[in-house]
């Protein structure tokens, strides 16, 4: 999870890693790392720039991931925060 704004620097220390620092349960810590760990595979860190390893169904089943810890934490936290996802991308056509 990522800050966007000064504002979240200022009251959580960093734009980075806040669900060590917001009202998270450990559930939703644990699928956040687990995506985290997904999330990286699709990088060839051989080829940063290049093309993902991912295929679309690979991107797929992540978005869907995604949107359901998504919408987990909106409703653990309410409307104390403003959550949302912005999406990592598509698979690129062989």
């Amino acid at each position: 999870m990522w800050g966007m704004n000064e504002a979240t620097k200022s009251a959580f220390g960093g734009y980075s890693s806040l669900e060590n620092t917001l009202p998270l349960s450990e559930g939703i810590k644990a699928k956040l790392v687990e995506l985290t760990e997904i999330h990286d595979r699709a990088l060839d860190w051989a080829d940063p720039c290049g093309p993902s390893l991912w295929s679309k169904e690979d991107f797929d089943n992540f978005e869907t991931e995604a949107c359901g810890v998504l919408k987990a934490i909106q409703a653990e936290l309410d409307d104390r925060f403003l959550v949302w996802y912005e999406p990592i991308g598509e698979a690129e056509e062989p």
